[in-house]
Parts: C-alpha cells; sequence; structure tokens
C-alpha cells in the first residue's frame, strides 16, 4: 500500500476498505435507583395542585374585575377580553414558578439563580 499526504498512523489499522478496527463497547455500568421518598411525593403532588388551582384562580379573578369593569365603564365585552388575556399571563408565570420547584427540592441554591456565586451570598 503507497502512502499519501492523508496517511498517518491509524490507516496502518485498517482493512482494506478504510475502516479501522472495531472499538470496544464500554463496559456496563449499571446505575443505583433510590426510589423518591413519601415526603418528596406529598411535596411534589401538593405543588402540582398548587399550580392548577393558581392558574385557574388568576384567569377566574382577572375576568370577574374585567366584567367589574365592564359594568362600571360600560365598555363591554372589551373588559372581560382583557381581564382573560391578563388572567393568562398571570396563570402562565405563575404556573411555571410553581411547576420548576416541583423537581427542585431545595438542594441546590445555584440551579435557582445560576448567575450568583455562593460567595455572593455571604
Amino acid at each position: 500500500m503507497s502512502n499519501s499526504i492523508f496517511d498517518n498512523d491509524e490507516t496502518e489499522k485498517t482493512d482494506g476498505w478504510g475502516r479501522g478496527e472495531e472499538p470496544e463497547p464500554a463496559p456496563f455500568a449499571p446505575q443505583t435507583f433510590a426510589p423518591v421518598s413519601t415526603a418528596e411525593n406529598v411535596r411534589r403532588s401538593g405543588l402540582a395542585w398548587s399550580a392548577g388551582i393558581v392558574f385557574f384562580s388568576a384567569i377566574a379573578f382577572m375576568l370577574f374585575l374585567g366584567w367589574i369593569a365592564d359594568w362600571l365603564l360600560g365598555s363591554s365585552p372589551w373588559g372581560i377580553v382583557g381581564g382573560i388575556v391578563f388572567g393568562s399571563i398571570i396563570g402562565f408565570i405563575q404556573f411555571f414558578r410553581l411547576t420548576s420547584r416541583i423537581f427542585n427540592n431545595g438542594k441546590d441554591k445555584n440551579a435557582i439563580r445560576p448567575l450568583l456565586d455562593r460567595d455572593d451570598e455571604k
């Protein structure tokens, strides 16, 4: 076989078709499974319920305020429409705030505020 400028030490280990030796597969490393405690499941389910309640109540409260605004100002149906829109925005923000806490149980403070260093908190 002739050498070219693209040959290196690796090409000597190839077969005639340009394929190298097959790499050995990585050894199987079993991972330990630790089930979540009952208290952690209760905390997660409580946060999930409160996220749903907060989402619904934000929309319902802003809808009620929009209805009051329509009744006082006579701008029907724009107060209700605005209330639903603002309630949805507030509800989604609160929903995502609560659901992000479901799998973060407070053990890692940098996961909540990744731009702050531990030294900055002192």
